[in-house]
């Protein structure tokens, strides 16, 4: 799925934030107060730090009290902070943004909003109660109703978090609480979704559920306690109390792996390890081990099978 490009978002992040040598402060009013530690600024305020820019109605500065060099700068009024750098363009919005200058961080505070966009189109939008990025750890973290836009692809959480290394490549992302994941049809639901690119592989755990539909329309949904999928053997591994709901076929078991054909991006295997049955059409099969082919429908089973099969209708041996 397309969550894989929130690494673009850190990318914003690591440039909208980079720290530069030169910065300047315009404003209609200034006024600094060295025996308070404190600047202020009003009235079409505007700071350039390089080439980035962030404008606001009103702003505070503190000055650290030993050196008396600037440590926080404070953006009231629905501040705006923008980078543009060729056809690209970050820019965050928040009631309040605050700019460490010590800890290189910035945090939005506020109905906070984030937003990617080249040739003047949005790419990415990410909004949450607040967001904060610190450059010296490269985490990023947002907080409070995250939901995150990209093309096709919208996600729900409490919290979401995700560490950058110094290219910007993403290096861990994490949503946290109440997690949704849409893309189309397709619907992932969990308390935590964590994905590592290193090893192309994501996994969801906490009351899980998987509902995908595919291009025939045909539907596959699952539910676990954790779901794992890697890309690179094209496998979903789910355990604890796995149940699979697969056009009639209904199977449920302690662990199971889905495999999905590379060529059709299908699932075609599916193989329950551990006391598992498979309901189909009123009949059940129960064994050690059950293995289901999608395409053919068939189902194998292996070990301590037992087989319960639905009639139709009563039958009579005595006379």
């Amino acid at each position: 799925m397309k969550k894989i490009i929130l690494a673009l978002l850190l990318t914003a992040f690591t440039t909208l934030y980079g720290y530069c040598a030169n910065v300047v402060i315009e404003a209609k009013k200034q006024t600094i107060k060295m025996d308070q530690n404190k600047g202020f600024f009003s009235g079409d305020v505007q700071v350039s730090v390089g080439d980035i820019k962030v404008k606001s109605p009103r702003a505070e500065l503190d000055l650290d009290p030993v050196s008396k060099k600037p440590s926080l700068a404070t953006f009231f009024d629905n501040p705006y902070a923008f980078q543009n750098k060729e056809n690209k363009k970050h820019e965050i919005k928040a009631d309040i943004i605050k700019v460490s200058l010590i800890k290189k961080s910035v945090l939005a505070q506020g109905n906070s909003q984030s937003i990617m966009m080249e040739n003047r189109q949005p790419i990415m939008t990410i909004n949450a109660d607040s967001q904060e990025y610190d450059t010296n750890t490269k985490l990023m973290k947002a907080d409070g109703s995250v939901v995150i836009h990209y093309q096709d692809l919208e996600t729900f959480s409490n919290k979401a978090s995700a560490i950058v290394d110094k290219s910007g490549n993403i290096q861990n992302l994490k949503l946290i609480g109440n997690v949704v994941m849409k893309e189309k049809a397709n619907v992932i639901k969990g308390n935590m979704f964590e994905y590592v690119p290193q090893r192309e592989e994501f996994q969801v755990s906490g009351n899980t559920s998987s509902d995908v539909t595919f291009e025939d329309g045909t539907r596959v949904y699952v539910e676990a306690r954790y779901q794992q999928f890697n890309k690179l053997t094209s496998a979903l591994v789910a355990g604890g109390n796995v149940k699979v709901k697969y056009k009639d076929y209904y199977a449920q078991g302690p662990k199971a792996q889905l495999f999905v054909d590379p060529k059709t991006n299908k699932p075609d295997t599916i193989i329950f390890t551990g006391r598992s049955k498979i309901t189909n059409e009123g009949s059940t099969v129960e064994a050690d081990k059950i293995r289901m082919t999608l395409n053919p429908k068939a189902f194998f089973a292996d070990g301590n099978v037992k087989t319960s099969i639905s009639q139709d209708g009563n039958m009579e041996i005595m006379p």
